[in-house]
């Protein structure tokens, strides 16, 4: 597989993160930004951008896998909740951290990272399941990420509400099937205005991440080992859990449909976790370390992961 793709992701990802720590520095980005980017995003640039990938011409035999994929998401969900919270219930017993360390482990960056990954390996006809795949993380993420995000508010019980579950992140996701399989079609300025403001998500999602980061001294940065067992966790146990999960419990053995999961969990930590963690006042200087340093250890990682699927 020809790598180069991936590496510019992870290149565009640095560059931007870097652009937001030095804007941030020379209070370009002031501090009140952060809010206001991480409310933003998650409330209407994430979903343009589930609408955007989700955007495909439906088939018969399209939405028969689509409904194999998504189904297969439910165990390895599962599976990385489980994971996510006994790592964060070894590494400390600090309920602020476990609650983001727990949220690294479940979230992974799928989209950005995940769907190049995917074209290079399997064309574009499987950038359409990786975003069945995601559906699953975009309603998790605004119903069982709230949940973990707020798990170190001790004075008010961690409950769902139904106002938390409708919102606009699985508004989209529901939406955009809803589109996929009526095979409606939108007039081209909507569908223009949707991918655009859906493009705003990543670049606005690391200068959050980099302004962030310039509240932290440069030598604290990297200086937290839990974080980096987590990101060991995150980017080579949780593949290997889910690859015999898929091939070996399950007994699957289509590759590509093999891939979509073990792929989605060698990604690194989500960049959603920062914008999160500012949203619900958890800690978003930690988060944004995770992001950070599992990003950077991907770079070895993921060359490794499609090296282990291509003896598959």
């Amino acid at each position: 597989m020809e790598l180069q793709g991936v590496y510019n992701q992870l290149g565009i990802l640095f560059l931007t993160i870097l652009l937001g720590y030095v804007l941030a520095k020379v209070k370009i980005i002031p501090p009140a930004a952060t809010q206001v980017f991480s409310k933003f995003v998650l409330t209407i640039a994430l979903p343009a951008l589930i609408l955007s990938g989700m955007r495909v011409s439906f088939t018969t035999e399209r939405l028969h896998t689509a409904l194999f994929v998504f189904l297969l998401t439910i165990p390895c969900y599962g599976l990385a909740f489980l994971v996510g919270k006994l790592t964060a219930k070894i590494l400390t017993k600090d309920l602020t951290r476990e609650a983001i360390f727990n949220f690294g482990i479940v979230f992974a960056n799928t989209g950005f990272l995940g769907f190049p990954i995917f074209q290079a390996l399997y064309g574009k006809e499987a950038i359409f399941y990786a975003a069945i795949y995601n559906i699953m993380f975009n309603l998790l993420l605004y119903t069982l990420g709230i949940k973990i995000m707020n798990a170190n508010k001790t004075e008010h019980p961690t409950r769902l509400n139904l106002k938390k579950i409708i919102n606009p992140g699985v508004g989209a996701s529901i939406i955009g099937f809803i589109l996929f399989i009526t095979a409606v079609p939108l007039p081209e300025f909507m569908t223009g205005t949707i991918d655009a403001i859906g493009n705003t998500c990543v670049p606005l999602s690391m200068l959050t991440i980099g302004a962030t980061l310039s509240e932290l001294p440069l030598q604290r940065m990297f200086s937290d080992i839990g974080i980096y067992i987590l990101s060991v966790v995150r980017l080579l146990v949780m593949p290997l859990l889910t690859l015999v999960l898929v091939k070996y419990i399950f007994q699957i053995d289509q590759m590509w449909l093999i891939a979509i999961p073990v792929i989605m969990a060698g990604m690194p930590i989500a960049t959603n976790t920062v914008l999160m963690a500012i949203e619900y006042k958890n800690d978003a200087r930690l988060a944004s370390q995770t992001v950070l340093i599992s990003t950077l250890l991907s770079c070895l990682s993921i060359p490794l992961l499609i090296l282990v699927l291509s003896h598959f």
